[in-house]
């Protein structure tokens, strides 16, 4: 995994703000308002159904990311009517209805992928490689011989104790950038339309030919504008949880073993809200102020992401 600095993410956002305001030749004239950057917003309640995902003691992943991706939900209608959502779940149960977690993977991206999706929005816990509650801790402190002669042999003496649950925050991973290639395969055979900056449609029956140079290099191209939009996204997704005083471990770039990631054709995040083997932070997310919280966090994300794209001034 590869961490993003924030201070050269936050970089991205200067950059779309200096391309709002000024020309060649110098600032802009007035111009009528550009398309919303945001129309649609994908948002996927991790796992569902037989898959439960990771446990705590008293709650499964797949109910903390339901239960906070309805709030969200619910925050981004309040806030904008006419934005669409588009949930790959609703309820408890494997999206797309598939008996295998590879089929309920390839159904979210292909709904995202036809729903033409301008966010990519997943919901997940964590754990630190333990099952939740005491577990026990093997540990390697001397040696001993044992056997006689050409069976004599040296081995570990090991001492047992209890372990603790002390690993918490957040992380957020983006599709790495230099993964060329698997991204932007499914830029190519999406079903929805590519927009250029101001919001206005590029998607045509030559430029997504599967055969296409055209097609390939207008995927590289945005590729890395997905890349770039997904670690700006990311990064200020990160920026809220750690001002709401949670315990951020950045922004994190994955090749490998992230399905809705690689096979989105829009900028996309998934979101770990925290750790449910630690029972501290399984109470949070248990709660409903810290489910409420933790839905606000993004959603002041995706504000500020928005604003960014359209060159508004954020507070």
């Amino acid at each position: 995994m590869k961490l993003i600095k924030p201070a050269t993410i936050l970089l991205i956002g200067a950059f779309y703000t200096a391309l709002t305001a000024f020309s060649a030749g110098g600032p802009k004239l007035p111009h009528p308002p550009q398309r919303a950057a945001v129309r649609t917003i994908i948002i996927d309640p991790g796992h569902g159904g037989f898959d439960t995902g990771t446990k705590g003691l008293q709650i499964a992943e797949k109910e903390v990311a339901l239960d906070v991706a309805m709030k969200l939900g619910k925050l981004i209608e309040e806030t904008w009517p006419d934005v669409k959502i588009v949930y790959t779940r609703t309820t408890d149960i494997m999206p797309g209805g598939g008996a295998t977690i590879a089929s309920g993977l390839n159904y979210r991206a292909d709904l995202a992928n036809k729903s033409r999706g301008d966010i990519f929005i997943a919901l997940h816990c964590d754990n630190d490689g333990h099952p939740a509650g005491p577990f026990t801790v093997h540990r390697i402190v001397g040696h001993k011989y044992v056997g006689k002669g050409k069976r004599r042999r040296r081995v570990p003496i090991y001492e047992s104790y209890t372990g603790r649950h002390t690993r918490k925050g957040t992380e957020t991973f983006i599709w790495k950038a230099e993964k060329a290639g698997d991204k932007n395969m499914a830029i190519i055979s999406g079903e929805g339309e590519v927009t250029d900056s101001a919001g206005e449609a590029e998607s045509d029956s030559l430029a997504f030919d599967m055969d296409s140079p055209e097609a390939r290099m207008r995927a590289q191209l945005y590729e890395k504008k997905y890349f770039a939009n997904s670690a700006l996204f990311a990064t200020l997704v990160e920026d809220e949880f750690a001002k709401a005083g949670r315990a951020s471990e950045g922004v994190f770039q994955r090749d490998v073993g992230i399905r809705v990631l690689q096979a989105t054709g829009m900028p996309s995040v998934l979101i770990e809200m925290g750790f449910l083997s630690n029972v501290e932070e399984e109470q949070y997310l248990i709660s409903e102020d810290g489910q409420n919280e933790v839905a606000r966090n993004i959603m002041d994300a995706l504000r500020r992401y928005k604003a960014t794209l359209e060159g508004h001034a954020t507070n």
